[in-house]
């Protein structure tokens, strides 16, 4: 009686343990989460951390989610979960200052008509209903953005995304970017004497990035950068005299982000030729641009006496050669695919295609304190050539093909490069021109203090490509009606909008990086099946060629009249076979059902591996765990029973011995 007792008061008082303990972590234990993934998945970064906690004002996030739909769209439940976590996540982080809202939208609610009008995308099912998963986020001030539709596969870039999303709403007015050039980007091509005859087309993606941004064209020469701006464009920097470029060491020094585009040869720059012989004309060479003691003091090279050729890459032209017409890859001029861009930089991991004339290539420098991150690199199948042979007049596709080296490494024609840098002017400011006027020299005076070290770890862009500017290398462009119609064929334009919207974020935005993915492959069941179809495609492949010729027999010799004769009855619908033919279909038949046979052991036999694993896999989470327990029960009530025993053995000793 005694004992059932105490059973029963340890189980209530573990009972009411377990009660007291939930109510407790409830009150005290609310924000408390412990990530387990390997990855960190649920993790927020410190940078995301850092842009909360600056947040001054209420945001408040609409999340639409067809939690119902989600379940007839294969992947949509589990991602749809992912992205749900991590906007708890982030408000939870956020110390109130986001307000999270799940609104599930039902079809022909008043909340899909919100959804729509907030510009979230739905995604049409098979019963056409619109699956929802977007966010819709608004300020105090009426500013607003959205993500119209959670990609899956942005997922690693996912934190990225929403912190990109919060950072935009936290800061008023547009990202301020000056550019720096040597392009005619704000008039066009033609140039100034282009101008004069009234004809202006700025470049598309100058005016795309005024669109955007709150655009300043800085003159050629400055003494100082202002520090206003979030971005500095360079895009062909000819001829920068020293203090411009002391100006441009000390934006970067004083934390200024960065982007250059510099060019070996720069085809856009080209002046037209003023001969009709270009060969004849000092004009017709392209000029080349560089930052050589910038890039150094930011640990990279761009070696101005070698361009990239790429054989895989090389744009496809028709020549005449050897009095025929010819189409052939000039593997100077690059057309660059998927494989060629960074798919962990949110910078290039959605590009699809981009093109490039003739670009240089980056190294990073030995023993430089900077990290070195590639975002655009060239094939396998690629080289460097001898910028002289490009200066004037461009060679033959074809002699330049076939004089090409390619070299088993891939080139890098644009990078991230970040981290502590030292000034490119450790002796300070360089010393002002005899010439000088009195308001040059005022402005002289007053310059800020020198920056000898970065104040923090510096942000830059570096390409080593301007022609990819030029409007003729990524999209078409037509007048109608006095408008201009541009259509896209590269990726051009996003390349630089992206990059410059990413360098103008806060440094908490540009640490951010791509992250782990929820949805873990199964690498050992591919790996199975992979070596499975390499012991088993060639004689699968092998009984279905078998088949298909014993069918075809076996329907050649059931058809009499295949070739063209009448057949025996005269066409009365009997036909007359004789025992040797009637042998041969039997055995035809018999052929096929043994090749059957044969065939479907050889598709079972792939499946093989890959269900044993599935059959181990049960077995553990359905039959071994319990076993284990199991077995350490009885191993448990095994060592209570001896130890029972020891004490009464004991016990007896002791009251014989008494």
């Amino acid at each position: 009686m005694t004992r059932n007792f105490s059973a029963i008061a340890a189980l209530l008082l573990a009972g009411t343990l377990f009660f007291a303990v939930n109510l407790l972590s409830n009150a005290t234990l609310h924000s408390a989460r412990f990530d387990l993934t390997e990855d960190r998945l649920f993790t927020l970064s410190a940078g995301t951390l850092n842009t909360l906690a600056k947040l001054d004002e209420p945001i408040r996030l609409r999340f639409f989610y067809s939690e119902k739909l989600a379940n007839d769209i294969p992947g949509a439940q589990a991602y749809s979960q992912r992205v749900r976590d991590m906007l708890k996540e982030f408000e939870a982080r956020a110390d109130g200052k986001l307000i999270l809202e799940i609104i599930d939208p039902q079809p022909f609610s008043e909340e899909e008509d919100e959804a729509l009008a907030l510009g979230i995308q739905g995604l049409e099912t098979g019963g056409g209903d619109k699956f929802f998963l977007g966010l819709a986020a608004t300020n105090m001030i009426d500013g607003q953005d959205t993500i119209p539709f959670f990609a899956q596969d942005r997922e690693q870039f996912l934190e990225y995304d929403l912190t990109r999303l919060i950072t935009k709403l936290s800061t008023s007015g547009l990202p301020k970017v000056g550019v720096l050039t040597g392009l005619p980007l704000d008039i066009g091509k033609g140039g100034v004497e282009s101008m004069m005859r009234g004809n202006i087309k700025p470049f598309v993606l100058y005016e795309q990035m005024r669109e955007f941004y709150d655009v300043t064209l800085l003159p050629k020469q400055f003494l100082q950068v202002d520090k206003g701006l979030d971005v500095l464009v360079i895009v062909h920097p000819d001829n920068l005299d020293l203090l411009t470029r002391y100006a441009i060491d000390q934006f970067v020094m004083r934390g200024g982000r960065v982007i250059a585009f510099t060019d070996p040869v720069s085809e856009v720059a080209k002046p037209p030729a003023k001969t009709k012989n270009p060969l004849a004309s000092p004009d017709a060479t392209s000029p080349s641009s560089e930052l050589a003691d910038l890039y150094q003091s930011w640990g990279i090279a761009m070696d101005e006496n070698l361009v990239v050729g790429d054989r895989k890459n090389g744009l496809r032209v028709a020549v005449d050669y050897l009095g025929e017409r010819q189409n052939v890859a000039y593997i100077a001029w690059l057309g660059l695919g998927e494989t060629a861009f960074n798919a962990e930089d949110p910078v290039t991991a959605d590009l699809s295609y981009m093109t490039f004339a003739m670009p240089g290539f980056l190294t990073p420098l030995e023993g430089a304190t900077t990290r070195f991150t590639p975002l655009i690199s060239s094939s396998a199948d690629s080289g460097p050539i001898e910028a002289t042979l490009m200066l004037r007049r461009a060679p033959n596709p074809v002699d330049l093909l076939r004089d090409f080296e390619p070299t088993p490494e891939t080139y890098t024609i644009a990078a991230r490069i970040s981290g502590p840098a030292a000034s490119a002017f450790p002796a300070g400011p360089p010393p002002l021109p005899d010439e000088a006027d009195d308001v040059l020299r005022e402005t002289y005076a007053a310059l800020p203090a020198h920056v000898a070290q970065s104040q923090s770890p510096i942000n830059v862009i570096a390409v080593a490509d301007t022609d990819m500017w030029d409007d003729g290398w990524w999209v078409q462009s037509t007048d109608f009606r006095g408008q201009r119609i541009t259509v896209p064929t590269a990726d051009n334009g996003n390349f630089v909008l992206g990059a410059i919207e990413n360098m103008a974020g806060s440094n908490d935005l540009i640490s951010l990086r791509s992250r782990a993915k929820s949805n873990r492959p199964f690498t050992v069941v591919a790996e199975l099946l992979a070596n499975a179809e390499s012991r088993y495609l060639a004689e699968e492949q092998r009984l279905e060629q078998e088949l298909k010729q014993t069918e075809a027999r076996l329907a050649q010799m059931e058809r009499p009249n295949a070739g063209g004769m009448p057949p025996p009855d005269g066409g009365a619908g009997q036909s007359f076979l004789s025992s040797e033919q009637e042998q041969e279909i039997a055995r035809a038949r018999a052929q096929i059902a043994q090749t059957r046979s044969a065939l479907r052991e050889v598709q079972r036999s792939l499946r093989e591996d890959v269900d044993n694993l599935a059959a181990t896999l049960r077995f553990i989470n359905i039959g071994l765990m319990p076993l284990i327990v199991a077995i350490a029960a009885l191993l448990f009530g095994w060592i209570r029973r001896q130890r029972r025993k020891h004490r009464a053995r004991n016990a007896w000793l002791e009251e014989a011995n008494q």
